[in-house]
């Protein structure tokens, strides 16, 4: 990796930094930077931070920016010894805004690309120099993802491409839990590109601007997707690339309530954000009430009782235009 990336631990943060050159000529290496948010979770980022700096490409660094914790993640990442930018925040912006601190460093300081990379994640090490081939070799992509694997054996996939139905303004991820037989290993465009690992060019962070705080966590990837594709850019999925998840250790799952709050609000902000006139709208948020009553009726089959209370705070929470961060006691109580 890169020797320009200066561990911090002894500097405040926003008074070192190192530049990247903007101005690459054509024999040059494009430079990556890599950003991981972490939030009370420091053991499953440094483990995925030494994936990082066991990255085959040499011209990228690691940029983590810390949410708030409240345990012991600030320390131990100072105390890496290793080659990392660390931003801290004095609360929690969520993943959006989380991610959109490390962005706007990076690209003050030239980097060509970033790499959005969650704090469960583990990625192979010429992951990212496939992403940057794929990238370099056509300037139309925006956004490139990694087929992406649950983190424990047998190999299954998590992401193996995205539907989206314009519609209903719904997207779904490809062979979610299907065992990876290389049923999907052709590299493609696909129509939007999971959170997860989003590897994006600077020109389009440029145009379309930084992930919409509005959504605190959960579909701002979604929302992201649809701007980069109105910009002209193309999105690509790109399976030589693999990153292996553990799947929302972070949020506690995807029925965790608080996560459940998240994704069912989150939904309204993006059929405003989105539908094409009333009638779209209409049709969308119909489709959408269907969704939630048969979601609620599988949490009722497994007594996730407090994820059902969080889909009806996220329903309110929608017909009345909250956005941001929404937490609610009730859902984050352990009881």
């Amino acid at each position: 990796m890169s020797s320009d990336w200066r561990d911090l631990a002894e500097e405040p943060s926003d008074s070192v930094g190192f530049v990247f050159s903007s101005k690459r000529s054509m024999v040059s290496h494009p430079t990556v930077a890599v950003i991981v948010v972490n939030w009370n979770r420091p053991q499953d980022t440094l483990e995925c931070l030494e994936s990082v700096w066991s990255s085959t490409y040499a011209q990228c660094g690691i940029i983590v920016v810390d949410n708030g914790s409240t345990d012991d993640s600030v320390e131990r990442l100072r105390n890496t010894n290793r080659p990392l930018i660390l931003l801290e925040n004095v609360e929690n912006l969520g993943f959006s805004g989380g991610n959109n601190r490390g962005m706007q460093y990076a690209l003050e300081r030239g980097a060509d690309y970033v790499l959005l990379l969650n704090n469960d994640t583990v990625i192979a090490t010429d992951a990212i120099e496939r992403l940057v081939l794929a990238a370099e070799a056509n300037p139309t992509l925006g956004i490139l993802c990694p087929k992406i694997l649950f983190f424990d054996p047998p190999p299954r996939i998590w992401f193996g491409g995205s539907k989206f139905n314009p519609r209903y303004l719904t997207s779904h991820m490809v062979g979610y839990g299907l065992e990876d037989m290389g049923q999907f290993n052709g590299e493609r465009d696909i129509p939007f590109i999971s959170g997860c690992a989003m590897f994006i060019r600077r020109e389009l962070i440029e145009k379309a601007g930084l992930l919409c705080e509005d959504f605190f966590a959960v579909m701002e990837d979604l929302d992201y997707s649809l701007r980069a594709s109105q910009y002209g850019y193309r999105l690509r999925y790109v399976p030589a690339a693999v990153v292996r998840h553990k799947e929302s250790i972070s949020s506690g799952g995807r029925d965790a309530p608080q996560y459940v709050y998240y994704r069912t609000r989150n939904v309204s902000i993006l059929r405003r954000r989105w539908a094409n006139g009333s009638l779209h709208g209409l049709i969308s948020a119909s489709y959408m009430l269907l969704y939630f009553m048969k979601h609620a009726l599988r949490l009722a089959r497994e007594g996730k009782w407090r994820s059902i209370l969080g889909l009806i705070y996220g329903i309110r929470d929608g017909i009345l235009g909250r956005r941001g961060r929404r937490e609610y006691r009730v859902l984050a109580s352990s009881r």
